[in-house]
């Protein structure tokens, strides 16, 4: 073969070379041609390498369609990257930016069956008798931020109005602070901070965590609200997640809370908070993972003294997460372990120390991208803050099931147990049982607008009366019903449609 015809062959092998991953790529662009898994074979190594790694790429975004999608705007979950299957990208996406005001009126009429019951003299609570009631509030929330880092803030502002038992309206309000970065793939920081001020006494546990006592998911709950008595809280905590490979991965984390009664030092509370988190991937979807945690508390009693608790508590179990199909997920999460307390003697309460089994559990079946059921326990301690001074411990379960029954109506039942108990080895031995259920609907007038139903029931029972100060009932029986209007609007960005249709 001469030079001439041999240039020419490497010449047209040249243009072969690039003409032919070219062309495949315009047949996978064009919906009329068959798809690269039926082309022609593969006629050389140029073409085969030009195919191969197209492959996984379908697949890569039809899984993708099986995943909740998340509302624009929305902050990626504190854990994502950090415990998760995959290691967390480098490319922060696009950042997004929002202000949205929300608003609500409405109102009802509240039966309470013993109501009126204290003498309401001084500092002694006098439960709400029962009547019509009337409620305002409105929240502004902004976010900015995307995949790495974040920060959203939320202000409410709220006026109750009892016309029967307040002599004018009660105002509150709540400051929620939200902020996460990340530094490299495996580092990540996280700030949470929530003041508050509430000018009704709650039956809420702070051992319960968000599985609150009452009939509702926080102190937003009408019926829980027993009596007038303001309050301030604050609670800060800071956190460092770290990524040690595909499977390992720790957090460690520290908060400070502080709650008080605005007219009496009776029932405030100060505690400093130390917790680390080990979890460990053992499987596609399975977890280990194992929880210490360290407390330290002072309590004001009704002698004014501040009593000092000390509370460590282990606690180890599995976490599951499974696709049980296209539309159906299961989230699983339980530990046990053991928690010890001890607290010093005060003037009028000996010192104490008891070791209790705790546990907890939280299930989350996703039925389809618009209906899910949600269930929690929690085993732990907590103090009746500004009712007794024991330290009780607490059993607290909540179940909770909603979605939409039409494109423009939710629906949304709950119900809520408590049970608490002072330990063995303190002075008293007394108990309160806690009972709620609500049943709500949310009807969608416009893209910014929806009509509120809901039906609230409050119930709770202390086995020794002479153990409570004036005026706090030891039974009591709350029924409730309130309509109003929700109103959405985005200042900046846009609010998800899906946020009005959630009950």
């Amino acid at each position: 073969m001469t030079a001439s015809k041999l240039g020419a062959c490497h010449l047209a092998v040249l243009i072969l070379a690039i003409v032919a991953p070219a062309r495949a790529q315009s047949q996978r662009a064009t919906p009329a041609q068959p798809s690269p898994a039926r082309a022609t074979p593969r006629a050389g190594p140029a073409t085969q390498a030009a195919q191969e790694p197209a492959k996984p790429e379908p697949e890569r975004k039809r899984r993708s369609k099986r995943k909740p999608r998340t509302s624009s705007g929305e902050a990626p979950p504190a854990e994502q990257g950090v415990g998760s299957e995959s290691r967390r990208s480098r490319d922060p996406g696009p950042t997004r930016q929002r202000l949205v005001l929300t608003t609500n009126i409405g109102g009802g009429y509240d039966d309470n069956v013993v109501g009126g019951q204290g003498s309401g003299l001084g500092v002694a609570p006098r439960a709400m008798v029962s009547g019509y009631t009337a409620r305002a509030d409105g929240t502004l929330a902004y976010f900015r931020g995307n995949m790495l880092r974040s920060i959203q803030v939320d202000t409410t502002g709220s006026l109750i109005d009892y016309p029967g038992y307040l002599d004018h309206p009660a105002a509150g309000g709540v400051a929620v602070l939200n902020a996460r970065t990340t530094a490299g793939r495996n580092l990540a920081f996280r700030l949470m901070e929530r003041v508050a001020s509430r000018p009704m006494f709650t039956v809420l546990p702070v051992s319960a965590g968000d599985a609150s006592l009452s009939a509702g998911a926080s102190e937003e709950s009408p019926v829980a609200s027993l009596f007038e008595r303001r309050s301030l809280s604050s609670d800060v905590t800071v956190a460092v997640d770290r990524r040690w490979g595909r499977a390992d991965s720790t957090s460690l984390s520290y908060s400070y809370s502080a709650m008080g009664f605005t007219q009496q030092d009776y029932g405030h509370t100060a505690s400093h908070n130390v917790a680390a988190a080990y979890r460990k991937r053992l499987a596609t979807g399975v977890w280990a993972r194992t929880d210490y945690a360290y407390t330290y508390e002072g309590y004001t009693d009704s002698a004014g003294d501040i009593r000092p608790t000390r509370e460590h508590r282990i606690e180890a179990g599995p976490e599951i997460s499974k696709l049980l199909s296209r539309r159906r997920r299961l989230e699983l999460s339980l530990t046990g372990g053991a928690a010890y307390l001890k607290s010093n003697a005060t003037s009028g309460h000996p010192a104490f120390e008891t070791w209790v089994p705790i546990g907890s559990g939280r299930l989350t079946l996703e039925l389809s991208p618009t209906w899910s059921v949600e269930g929690r326990y929690r085993r732990g301690f907590s103090r009746f803050r500004g009712v007794t001074d024991d330290v009780y411990t607490t059993d607290t379960a909540s179940l909770a099931a909603g979605g939409l029954v039409t494109s423009r109506i939710g629906v949304r039942v709950a119900t809520t147990y408590g049970n608490w108990s002072t330990p063995a080895s303190s002075a008293a031995h007394d108990r309160l049982g806690v009972y709620g259920a609500s049943v709500g609907v949310h009807v969608l007038l416009s893209d910014s607008l929806a009509a509120t139903a809901g039906y609230y029931y409050y119930h709770h029972r202390y086995s020794d009366p002479g153990a409570l100060p004036e005026g706090f009932p030891a039974k009591y029986d709350r029924y409730a019903v309130r309509v109003g209007l929700t109103l959405r609007v985005p200042l900046m960005g846009s609010a998800p449609r899906s946020d009005l249709q959630r009950p």
